[in-house]
């Protein structure tokens, strides 16, 4: 079958569905077969995942909030890619104690180095001070992932 069969039978299925042309055009990407998916071109999916054995209480909404503006900030991306999740009250040890401490996972597609990685451990020690979290009892791993292995929107960043 031609592509331009190919291309009109799915421009036809998709009117049907009533999504617009320009999407169409961008899927199908009749003229170039290996163009790279929408989503490639997108900023990414920065996601920060904290565990503490404190109570954050009532701030912890706030501190949240904070930890994404510190993320988008720290790695140059759009505060609306961001994802952050915070467990508090969490049953941990650190070195055999459980005095107050946190452990994160910050992932992202591009940006992960030592500058920014720097920037997002100082914010994030900041963030949990007022909690009696020590600067040497938070350890966080920074993870750059390759854009085939985040998914969003029913696709991968890769696509």
């Amino acid at each position: 079958m031609s592509s331009k069969l190919l291309l009109l039978l799915l421009q036809l299925s998709l009117t049907l569905l009533s999504l617009p042309l320009s999407l169409v055009s961008a899927f199908t990407m009749s003229s170039n077969p290996t163009a790279r998916h929408p989503h490639c071109d997108l900023p990414g999916d920065p996601s920060l995942i904290l565990q503490t054995n404190v109570d954050l209480g009532d701030k912890k909404a706030e501190i949240m909030k904070e930890l994404s503006a510190l993320v988008a900030k720290s790695l140059g991306k759009p505060e609306s890619y961001v994802a952050i999740s915070v467990t508090d009250n969490a049953s941990m040890l650190f070195g055999g104690s459980d005095a107050p401490l946190a452990l994160g996972c910050l992932y992202s597609l591009g940006s992960i180095n030592m500058e920014n990685n720097g920037k997002v451990q100082a914010g994030v020690t900041d963030a949990l001070e007022a909690f009696g979290v020590a600067e040497n009892r938070i350890y966080i791993n920074f993870f750059d992932v390759p854009r085939e292995n985040v998914g969003w929107n029913r696709a991968t960043f890769a696509g």
